[in-house]
């Protein structure tokens, strides 16, 4: 199974394929999965969660807004839960 920082890979294929749901991306598929990985974040520096979430969501194809908030990275640091939707980008 593939790890990546901590999160199991291994099972993101049942997410995925809940995602589409013939209307597009849902962002509420993914925030279970999103609430198992945030606190393997916690206590990173800020490049390496921006790199952890930049691959999760490549591989998921996520589409994640351009620039994501200090005070959210802040938060996701400190350990605070941070809801998928301030990362994921209006289509």
């Amino acid at each position: 199974m593939a790890q990546n920082n901590g999160f199991d890979l291994g099972d993101i294929g049942e997410v995925v394929s809940d995602l589409v749901s013939g209307k597009g991306f849902d962002p509420d598929a993914l925030q279970g999965l999103w609430e198992q990985i945030q606190p393997t974040l916690a206590g990173l520096d800020t490049d390496q969660i921006l790199d952890t979430i930049g691959t999760w969501a490549k591989e998921l194809d996520v589409p994640l807004v351009k620039d994501v908030p200090d005070d959210v990275i802040d938060n996701i640091k400190n350990g605070a839960k941070v809801p998928l939707k301030s990362l994921i980008a209006d289509k």
